[in-house]
């Protein structure tokens, strides 16, 4: 229960950040590198080694979107950011 709790605070968090960000299910690349407080390029290369939330690729190739469901981002800082 603890997790679902800090699931929905981050979930908040996320939304307050960005008027925009409540509309969207997903966050693209950018967005969700603010969101989590990283540089695009960190984001990429996490991507590239299997590191950071969970994401969809909208069609394939080098031009593919890649997009961050909100909830796999809430759920990634959830067991990645720990409290003191």
């Amino acid at each position: 229960m603890k997790k679902e709790n800090s699931i929905t605070q981050t979930l908040e968090e996320i939304n307050n950040l960005n008027p925009k960000f409540k509309q969207l299910l997903a966050l693209n690349q950018k967005q969700t590198a603010d969101a989590i407080g990283v540089s695009s390029s960190t984001l990429e290369t996490w991507r590239k080694e299997g590191i950071g939330p969970e994401y969809k690729k909208q069609n394939n190739g080098k031009r593919a979107r890649v997009l961050y469901p909100k909830t796999a981002i809430a759920e990634w800082l959830a067991d990645t950011v720990k409290t003191a």
